[in-house]
């Protein structure tokens, strides 16, 4: 996927996200129309990606993408259901959008001097090797971050380790998820 069909599927995914979360005057000013109560629900209670997969949340925002990530092979409509179904399982345990990445929330020293998660519950996301354990993980760090993400930052990582999962291509370092997590997380003051 692209960058400019990366960036206008985040959008989508942002308009998908404030129609569950934000205030019904927020809403009203945007232009749009409140989800139903039940899509949040079905997707918190949703354990694996098959189970979002299922779900009417994610089958709205999934017909909401732009045709040219619903549409093609059958394996790259495959490949992008499954991170979209991901994005969606991570960023409805995202119920704040913050504007700093969860990265950096997550460095940040909470009560003391230690960070608000642990370097090896981080380390675990970074190392995660299946989209069962990515959305399985990211939702304990959002969790612990009390919802709060940048809700688009979070699509576009959680897209970015779904490309890196599946293509055969070598990665540049600085370039990949984990390393910018990394830098976020120990960065962060």
């Amino acid at each position: 996927m692209n960058k400019e069909l990366l960036q206008r599927g985040v959008s989508t995914a942002l308009r998908w996200w404030k129609s569950m979360y934000a205030s019904a005057s927020e809403l009203k000013k945007e232009g749009i129309q409140a989800a139903p109560t039940a899509w949040k629900a079905e997707l918190k209670r949703a354990e694996s990606i098959d189970a979002v997969l299922l779900s009417q949340g994610f089958r709205a925002l999934w017909l909401s993408l732009s045709s040219d990530i619903t549409e093609g092979s059958d394996k790259q409509v495959s490949e992008n259901m499954l991170c979209w179904a991901a994005v969606a399982g991570a960023l409805v345990f995202v119920s704040d959008n913050h504007t700093e990445s969860f990265a950096k929330l997550a460095g940040r020293k909470g009560d003391g001097d230690k960070p608000v998660v642990s370097e090896l519950r981080f380390a675990q996301l970074q190392q995660a090797q299946a989209p069962e354990e990515f959305l399985r993980r990211i939702r304990r760090i959002l969790k612990q971050l009390k919802g709060k993400a940048s809700v688009t930052q979070l699509a576009k990582d959680t897209c970015c380790w779904y490309q890196e999962l599946t293509s055969n291509y070598p990665r540049e370092a600085d370039k990949r998820i984990a390393v910018r997590w990394a830098m976020d997380y120990y960065q962060a003051n």
